[in-house]
């Protein structure tokens, strides 16, 4: 399964390397094998925050 984002290819990338808790390097293993020769995206943009309160002068 290849990774959806920039930030899961890093997170797995780690992870194959058993450097995160909670991920066993199997599955890290198995995910940069996915990635191997494709190009993973950039994040999503974040939305501006909402302004609800008083704006400052």
């Amino acid at each position: 399964m290849p990774s959806k984002s920039r930030a899961q290819s890093r997170l797995m990338h780690a992870a194959a390397e058993g450097k995160v808790p909670g991920v066993p390097p199997r599955v890290g293993k198995e995910f940069v094998a996915a990635d191997h020769g494709r190009k993973v995206g950039k994040p999503p943009e974040r939305k501006a925050a909402k302004s609800g309160g008083k704006r400052k002068s």
